[in-house]
């Protein structure tokens, strides 16, 4: 990015807790810290540790996951699949399920659009409005799905079944009245008790179709579970949830997350992400989460979580200082490894790539003042 297209930021402007709606960068241009993200001390305290007087700002360049791109992907896709929950759901409230013969198709159209324009796919979350709102949450949920379990590495068979328990994840909600589905606003305690049977109404409607996998059904009655067992329906706890159902999960949150409600504004791409990256080994799976965020970063073009300079709590409990990030993999950036499990600096800092040790990841960054402080004379 050329300079000057940059505005110039004296360093002793930026505060803790500061939000700026562009990125700042360095005098190379390189990025430092990401759009919308308060500013945190660590981050201002290396800054000013390093010597760095100013720092470049620039208004965020948003790339949309809004708008299909003229030519890229055919319309017919989405109407194709709206027909195919809509018959669905006509199934449902006027009989019972009998056939997923459209939902499937529109499934193998959405791969074989995914196979053909992979780093563009996800322009077909093409529908955020609240107007037939389960609908659109549905095959959006679908679209991530797919997206996710094809990163995950799985074949084209897991990959389309986890499309179409997205398509079918929140069927059960028929069964919901619609004064509660529908509400302008929060639900009471009772409302949000009768609206968590949801997963077990929609396992129901499709439990004895011998032509639904049972990794489908899985996913659909367990993506209300939580990684600490604090979810529902059964209250499962880590593996045993399994990792379709968690795909479905994490693409259910972020889906609603960045949609508009009546009585809720969408989040940014970058805040939803941020939330599931806190919320992950509490409510998520970890490594789930951790592919998810990295993919949906690098095509929005957001930078790093955990920019060069901040200090982090690991997995294992062991403290790190961020040496050097990745472009790639913007999750597993490269650390000195501070202090050891039971908190005890170390003699001599030990370097680590995360990128090649899979066995440690980043659960937090520090923001104690006091602590960051101490930290710094570390290395």
């Amino acid at each position: 990015m050329e300079q000057n297209e940059l505005k110039r930021v004296d360093v002793s402007f930026l505060k803790e807790g500061m939000v700026l709606s562009g990125f700042l960068y360095n005098e190379k241009g390189e990025l430092l810290w990401p759009a919308r993200k308060p500013l945190n001390f660590s981050f201002i305290f290396n800054l000013k540790k390093n010597g760095v007087d100013f720092v470049y700002y620039s208004p965020p360049m948003y790339k949309t996951d809004t708008a299909l791109r003229e030519g890229m992907f055919s319309k017919e896709s989405f109407d194709y699949a709206i027909e195919a929950i809509d018959e669905i759901v006509h199934e449902v409230k006027y009989g019972k399920l009998s056939s997923l013969k459209l939902a499937k198709l529109s499934v193998e159209r959405f791969f074989h659009e995914m196979e053909n324009h992979p780093t563009h796919f996800l322009n077909l979350l093409v529908l955020k409005k609240y107007d037939q709102y389960t609908y659109y949450h549905s095959i959006n949920v679908g679209i991530l799905s797919m997206f996710l379990t094809r990163k995950l590495g799985y074949n084209h068979i897991y990959v389309q079944d986890m499309g179409l328990a997205g398509f079918l994840h929140d069927l059960g909600k028929i069964k919901i009245p619609a004064k509660i589905v529908d509400k302008n606003g929060p639900l009471t305690l009772e409302e949000y008790q009768i609206m968590k049977k949801h997963p077990l109404y929609s396992y129901n409607l499709i439990k004895d179709d011998n032509n639904i996998s049972n990794f489908v059904k899985k996913a659909v009655l367990f993506h209300h579970e939580r990684w600490n067992g604090s979810g529902y329906p059964l209250n499962l706890k880590g593996d045993v949830i399994g990792n379709f159902a968690s795909i479905v999960a994490i693409c259910d949150v972020y889906d609603a997350l960045t949609t508009d409600r009546p009585y809720k504004k969408a989040l940014s791409v970058n805040d939803t992400l941020y939330y599931i990256l806190k919320k992950s080994d509490e409510y998520f799976n970890p490594f789930v989460v951790g592919r998810f965020v990295n993919e949906i970063a690098r095509i929005n073009g957001i930078a790093s979580f955990f920019p060069v300079g901040s200090y982090v709590i690991l997995n294992s409990g062991e403290t790190a200082y961020i040496v050097a990030k990745d472009d790639e993999y913007t999750l597993r950036p490269e650390i000195l490894i501070l202090k050891n499990f039971q908190g005890k600096p170390l003699r001599t800092p030990i370097w680590v790539n995360l990128k090649k040790d899979p066995s440690r990841y980043i659960k937090k960054i520090i923001e104690d003042q006091g602590e960051i402080e101490f930290l710094s004379k570390l290395h």
